[in-house]
């Protein structure tokens, strides 16, 4: 069993800097961030705009990822479904999944030393 994890969140835009302030003075080390385009069930219908490319109603959103240690997996999760909560449709979702294998491509380092 890997004892890191990856975290990935997709929220509102708006939660995004109250969302990476929240993680950083939590500890993350790095992060990365992204725009995404939701559809379906995460399109909040106030925001949604119909594209031509996909023909489908879609909301841009952001998408914050990171690696953390399995034992505070929980700790991060909790900290990132609070801050970008507003209680309306389409707040976005948080989710994890196992990492095999972290190399720092700069110098060589491995495990949760290569996030250092």
């Amino acid at each position: 069993m890997s004892d890191m994890v990856a975290v990935t969140a997709m929220m509102r835009r708006e939660m995004l800097e109250r969302v990476v302030h929240r993680l950083k003075e939590a500890g993350v080390p790095r992060l990365t961030v992204g725009r995404v385009h939701a559809f379906g069930a995460g399109v909040d219908p106030a925001c949604a705009r119909l594209s031509l490319d996909e023909v489908a109603e879609s909301t841009d959103k952001a998408q914050v990822e990171f690696i953390c240690d399995r034992e505070r997996e929980d700790m991060f999760t909790e900290i990132l479904a609070r801050a970008a909560h507003t209680g309306r449709r389409g707040d976005g979702i948080v989710f994890t999944r196992p990492v095999r294998r972290i190399t720092n491509i700069r110098n060589g380092a491995t495990g949760l030393e290569a996030l250092e």
